[in-house]
C-alpha cells in the first residue's frame, strides 16, 4: 500500500507538474512604423512562425510613425517596437525609460522621389518636401540632405502624417517630393529618384527594436525571444525567397511583381543579419541633433545581440542555407 500511494503521488506529481511547466506563450504586441523594407524581418518572423517557436504569442500592428511608435512604448500599449533611430535616440535623450536592443540596418535605403519636372535639386528651391512626421526618419534625412547640400532654408518640409499621406501628397502634387524607402503614387503620377541617399557614403542606423527599460529588466528572457525571432526572420528572408515575396505582397500591400521584387532586393541588401546599431551609424544622428558624443548606453543596450554572437546563434542560422 505505502508503495502504491508513493506512485500515486508521483502521478499526481507528473500531472500537475508537467502542466505548469509547459509554459504558456508569453504574449506581446510588437508594432512596426514603416511598410518599407526595414519591416521586411519583423513580418517574415511574424509569418514563419519565429516568435512562436521562441515561446511568444506576438500580435504585430503597423504604427505609421516611429514617433508615435515610441509614444505606445513609454505608455506601455507594447512591449516591442521597430521604430526610426533618431525617434528612439532622442526619446531616451530626453528621459523616456526606453531602450534598444537591437536594429535594422546601418545605411540609409531612402531616396529622395521628385515631381517629373525636378531635374536638380537646386530646382527645390522655394518648394515644399513632404516628411511623416517632424521627427521621424524621414524628416531626418530630409534635412540632412537638405543641409548637406546647403537648402536647409530654401526648401520647405511639411509633415503629412504617414506613408501614405505623403503618397497621397505627391499624387495630387501637394508637394514636390519625399524622401522615403519607396513612393506608391498612382497613374498618372511619374515619381522619379533624383538622390539616393547612400550615395551620400553617410553611415545612418535606420530603425531600432526598441523597448521599456523596465520592461527588459521584468522580461529579459522574452525581450531575448523577440529579438532570436526577429534575427531568424531577416534569415528566413534572404534564405527563402519565394516566401518572402509573399510575405511583402501581403504587408507593404505591393501589387505588382516589379513593386515586389524592388521592395525585396532592398531588404536583402539592407537589413543586416547582426541586427546591431553600429556605434558610427548612430553617431551621425548624435551629430546631426547636436549631441556628438553621448555615451552609446544612454540609449542603447547590446548585450543581447553580443551573447547572440558569442554563442554563434546568428551564424547557425546562416549555415542552414
Amino acid at each position: 500500500m505505502k508503495n502504491l500511494n508513493g506512485v500515486f503521488w508521483l502521478f499526481i506529481i507528473f500531472l500537475f507538474g508537467s502542466n505548469g511547466n509547459a509554459a504558456e506563450p508569453k504574449k506581446i504586441v510588437f508594432a512596426y512604423s514603416s511598410i518599407g523594407s526595414m519591416a521586411t524581418g519583423v513580418w517574415m518572423a511574424k509569418e514563419v512562425g519565429a516568435f512562436e517557436k521562441y515561446g511568444i504569442a506576438c500580435d504585430t500592428i503597423f504604427i505609421s510613425s516611429g514617433p508615435v511608435v515610441v509614444q505606445a512604448l513609454i505608455g506601455g500599449d507594447l512591449q516591442g517596437g521597430s521604430a526610426a533611430s533618431n525617434a528612439v535616440i532622442n526619446a531616451a535623450l530626453n528621459g523616456a525609460p526606453i531602450v534598444a536592443v537591437a536594429a535594422t540596418a546601418n545605411q540609409p535605403y531612402h531616396r529622395l522621389y521628385v515631381q517629373p519636372e525636378i531635374n536638380r535639386l537646386e530646382d527645390l528651391k522655394g518648394k515644399t518636401l513632404g516628411v511623416t512626421r517632424f521627427g521621424s526618419i524621414t524628416d531626418n534625412l530630409t534635412r540632412i540632405l537638405l543641409r548637406k547640400h546647403g537648402l536647409e532654408n530654401a526648401v520647405h518640409v511639411r509633415q503629412m502624417g504617414g506613408t501614405v499621406e505623403v503618397a497621397a501628397a505627391f499624387q495630387n502634387r501637394l508637394i514636390a517630393g519625399a524622401v522615403t524607402g519607396d513612393l506608391h503614387a498612382a497613374p498618372p503620377s511619374q515619381p522619379k529618384i533624383l538622390v539616393k541617399l547612400i550615395d551620400l557614403g553617410i553611415p545612418y542606423s535606420m530603425n531600432m527594436i526598441a523597448v521599456a527599460r523596465d520592461y527588459l529588466r521584468r522580461n529579459r528572457d522574452t525581450v531575448e525571444r523577440i529579438v532570436r525571432a526577429y534575427a531568424e526572420g531577416v534569415a528566413t528572408m534572404n534564405q527563402d525567397k519565394e516566401k518572402a515575396l509573399k510575405v511583402i505582397a501581403k504587408y507593404a500591400r505591393i501589387a505588382d511583381a516589379k513593386g515586389i521584387e524592388n521592395h525585396y532586393l532592398d531588404s536583402v541588401t539592407y537589413l543586416d543579419r547582426v541586427p546591431r546599431a553600429e556605434p558610427e551609424a548612430v553617431q551621425t544622428i548624435l551629430e546631426f541633433i547636436g549631441k556628438k558624443g553621448v555615451a552609446l548606453e544612454t540609449f542603447q543596450d547590446n548585450s543581447i545581440i553580443d551573447k547572440l554572437t558569442r554563442e554563434g546563434f546568428i551564424d547557425k542560422l546562416y549555415k542552414k542555407s
